[in-house]
């Protein structure tokens, strides 16, 4: 035993500490994302390594001071202990990557020496204060300052709009959605250096103050040091590390105040579009308060970003949009106004029910939390949540709702699935027992007890009213919508994303061997269906057309099932048309057609099969950019319409931001509607005028695409439709003469 007892003890008991090191990154290992060596491995072993190197400083500095021993060459201690430290968590995480082909080591390393590496340093200087400024207590006192620095985060995520966080422990958080795409930003790098410096002075002086070469009184030194953090803390709005309200206000600049909102958006954006945005405001504040049964008490910040780019650098996720309802804002890019818009409302809608400082759903239930959202604005993608739900149960895509009460279990699939349940069930129980005792459920969180049935008895009954066999002949449509891996399923999604954009990059300014070169690597690390089609792209532009074709015929087994499956198959005809294989290609068209996944593939594909047969147009359109596909449009459909190019010629038209009068003279015939495709294009053209708030004329072809009996699902869309645009039409007026707009400049 005291053979064992020297050995644990040899430098202060540095063994214990490498055994927790080691334990803790092998656990790493079986935790999905965490498991690589990138963001995830760094930012929480940051964590870790700055707890124990604090921890094992103040034992390696109380011994000294016991034993009266501060000369230099004890710095050779903390500098072997901490390489030590360093060196465990890149030797496990390294080892485990030789038993996983492609493994992205490079990034891993970037990752950690930019996160990881500053953490033995602030861990160290951390120590030095507390063992300095008091006479004991001194790991106490640690414990107590490292969990005040690493919750600062839950202060900004509570008072300031952003989600994304800067914080000298872990480094870095990119935002509470999961956003695949992350590299090492400028600012993040700018970030450590500024920790490093910091910390690095802190240590130094602390260093030697407790060495007795540095005269200097405590409370002077203990007051630089908070000052300087405070002063850091006030300023850091100014370099990017965190976004105030006043940040966020000073940089959209535009402003908009109307009954029920305060409107921020980008003062770049025309003057038409942000007053649509406005009238769509109240529209679905009207429709939110006849769902939940009563007035919002004050009025909703709305914050509208231009684009995913500006709301990640000022929010922190780039491709969801999110509420907070305890702050009653929302925060959306502006081009997904139309389809997210309401559902973040609802959020807010629901903090008069919410329980807690966050004003959520009991125990912070995601079930609860989205399915009331999904429930109040009960559409996606152009269909109704139940039809969805329907889709989903009977193609076997099922969710356990037993669950419905274990918050973790949301997230264990894709999270288009979650939600599609968890609104439909939810609309189910509202439905049926009305909106005050799901209030009750939200606020309570015990289903028993409000409903006074069991939960397997309700699913059971809800079950039931999803069954419907003649869904299971549109398994490609549940497919479609479903088949989908959750993030946790994925092989180095982070580094997989952050490749495939630099391979696109690549791609876009021609770079096409570089390109190739970046896509087949992922290709050798997972079946990305976006690196499948660049890597055909890239055939086709420096082998040939032939070999893109071949390449892809081979890569669609793999992908039957998926979601993906549809877009191979489209980019399969579309090679097969750039090299006048026309009968195969037009037999691809069709399979996808009968296939018919959702409606915009419908349109895609049968334009396609038209052009095909309209004087080898399609060679042209396939070829050409968005100008030239738009002019090719416009003349193919200036003799007789052909609907399914409706939507496509709308989508180009936003894109390039063709003159909305110029565009309509497109439109020089009478309108039909007698089957779905003409039915859905007179849908997205009335949407379309209807933005452009051309209310009158968008009532009328609203009204004509109702003629059309496609199904009961789109029947209900075509409905809801016309009745959005016939209350613009009753009230747009009084909205726009109640609202004050300014532009801070």
């Amino acid at each position: 035993m005291p053979f064992l007892k020297k050995i644990l003890s040899f430098y202060n008991y540095i063994i214990i500490y490498c055994f927790i090191i080691l334990l803790f990154n092998i656990f790493l290992l079986q935790i999905p994302l965490a498991n690589i060596f990138g963001y995830e491995f760094s930012s929480l072993n940051a964590v870790l390594l700055t707890f124990l190197s604090g921890l094992y400083s103040i034992s390696l500095l109380d011994h000294s001071k016991k034993n009266n021993d501060r000369k230099i060459t004890s710095r050779w201690k903390y500098l072997t202990s901490f390489t030590l430290f360093l060196a465990l968590p890149v030797s496990v995480s390294l080892t485990h990557s030789l038993y996983i082909p492609g493994s992205p080591v490079k990034d891993g390393i970037l990752f950690y020496l930019v996160i990881t590496f500053p953490s033995v340093l602030i861990g160290f200087s951390l120590s030095l204060i507390c063992v300095n400024f008091i006479k004991k207590f001194h790991k106490l006192l640690f414990i107590f300052i490292f969990l005040i620095i690493l919750f600062i985060p839950v202060a900004e995520f509570y008072f300031n709009p952003q989600i994304y966080f800067y914080n000298p422990i872990f480094g870095y958080f990119p935002g509470t959605i999961y956003d695949e795409g992350l590299r090492i930003s400028f600012n993040l790098v700018l970030y450590r250096i500024l920790n490093v410096f910091y910390f690095g002075t802190i240590a130094i002086v602390s260093y030697r103050y407790f060495s007795g070469k540095l005269k200097l009184p405590k409370l002077l030194i203990l007051s630089v040091v908070v000052i300087i953090a405070a002063l850091f803390i006030y300023i850091s709005p100014l370099f990017g590390f965190s976004t105030t309200f006043e940040r966020l206000n000073c940089e959209l600049g535009g402003k908009a105040v109307t009954q029920h909102f305060i409107i921020h958006f980008p003062p770049q954006l025309d003057k038409d579009f942000v007053k649509a945005i406005i009238i769509y405001h109240e529209y679905y504040y009207t429709g939110l308060r006849d769902f939940f049964g009563y007035d919002y008490p004050q009025k909703i910040n709305s914050y509208l970003f231009l684009n995913n780019e500006q709301k990640k650098e000022l929010f922190g996720s780039e491709n969801a949009d999110v509420a907070k309802p305890w702050m009653n804002s929302s925060f959306i890019t502006c081009t997904d106004y139309i389809s997210t818009l309401k559902h973040e409302l609802a959020h807010c809608f629901s903090s008069v029910i919410g329980e807690g400082p966050l004003k959520l759903a009991a125990g912070i239930n995601p079930y609860l939390i989205e399915g009331l959202a999904v429930a109040a604005d009960p559409v996606h993608d152009d269909n109704n949540v139940d039809y969805l739900a329907s889709l989903a149960y009977n193609n076997k895509y099922n969710v356990n709702l037993n669950d419905f009460f274990d918050r973790f279990s949301f997230f264990n699939q894709a999270s288009s699935l979650s939600y599609i349940y968890a609104g439909s069930f939810s609309k189910y129980l509202i439905n049926k027992y009305g909106i005050e005792k799901f209030k009750k459920l939200y606020q309570e969180g015990n289903f028993n007890s409000v409903y006074g049935r069991s939960l397997n008895s309700v699913i059971f009954e809800y079950n039931s009213v999803l069954t419907d066999t003649t869904l299971v002949t549109r398994a490609d449509e549940a497919n479609y919508y479903f088949g989908r891996k959750s993030i946790f399923y994925k092989a180095f999604p982070r580094y997989v994303q952050e490749r495939i954009a630099e391979g696109w990059d690549h791609f876009n300014h021609k770079d096409y061997w570089e390109a190739k070169k970046i896509f087949n690597d992922v290709i050798k690390i997972t079946n990305d269906y976006s690196a499948i089609i660049g890597y055909a792209g890239c055939f086709q532009k420096i082998d040939s057309t032939n070999q893109a074709v071949q390449f892809l015929s081979g890569q669609l087994k793999q992908f039957k099932s998926s979601a993906y499956y549809y877009s191979l198959e489209m980019k399969l005809g579309d090679m097969l048309s750039l090299n006048h294989r026309t009968q195969e290609a037009d037999s691809v068209y069709h399979l996808l057609a009968a296939q018919n996944p959702n409606q915009v593939y419908a349109y895609l594909v049968n334009l396609r099969i038209h052009l095909l047969g309209k004087d080898s147009l399609i060679v042209c359109y396939l070829e050409g950019n968005d100008f030239d596909k738009f002019n090719i449009l416009k003349e193919y459909i200036s003799g007789k319409y052909d609907y399914t190019a409706f939507p496509v010629l709308i989508d180009l038209s936003n894109r390039f931001e063709e003159n909305y009068n110029l565009f309509m003279t497109i439109f020089d015939k009478n309108f039909d509607a007698v089957d779905f495709s003409e039915s859905y294009a007179l849908f997205k053209l009335s949407n379309y005028m209807l933005e452009h708030l051309d209310i009158e004329r968008a009532r009328k072809v609203a009204a004509l695409a109702l003629r059309a009996k496609t199904d009961k699902n789109f029947d209900l869309m075509l409905q809801a439709n016309y009745e959005k645009i016939n209350w613009f039409y009753l009230n747009y007026k009084s909205v726009l003469n109640n609202i004050t707009i300014g532009y801070n400049y």
